[in-house]
C-alpha cells in the first residue's frame, strides 16, 4: 500500500519515538506502555497497511509473548515485567530503534 503523505507518516513515527523518553521517565508503567504500544501498532497499520512487513518488523521488536515467567496474568492479559529481555524497557529499547529505521526510510 502506497503511502499517502510520508511527511505525516514520518512525523506521527516520530511523535511515538518521542513518547517513549516520557514512557521510561514514568516507571514505566504497564497501562501507560500498552496504550502507547496499541496507539503504535495502529498507526503503523494506517501508515504501512495491516499485512505489511513493518507491522511484523515492529512486533518482533516489541509484540507480546504470551505468559513469561514471573509475569501475572495469563496469555496476551499480563501485567508485563519491567526488566529482562520481554520487559518494558527491552520492549522499548528494540521499539525505539525499529521505529527510528522507518522514521528515516520516509525522509
Amino acid at each position: 500500500m502506497p503511502l499517502k503523505d510520508p511527511t505525516r507518516a514520518r512525523a506521527a513515527i516520530q511523535s511515538q519515538i518521542e513518547r517513549i523518553a516520557w514512557l521510561r521517565g514514568t516507571g514505566p508503567n504497564p497501562i501507560d506502555y500498552t496504550l502507547w504500544d496499541e496507539r503504535t501498532e495502529e498507526l503503523l497499520r494506517d501508515i504501512y497497511g495491516d499485512d505489511a512487513a513493518e507491522i511484523e518488523r515492529y512486533h518482533d521488536a516489541s509484540g507480546t509473548r504470551g505468559r513469561l515467567p514471573g509475569v501475572r496474568g495469563q496469555a496476551e492479559n499480563m501485567t508485563l515485567n519491567i526488566h529482562g529481555q520481554w520487559g518494558i524497557l527491552g520492549r522499548l529499547e528494540r521499539a525505539e530503534g525499529v521505529l527510528k529505521t522507518m522514521a528515516a526510510s520516509l525522509a
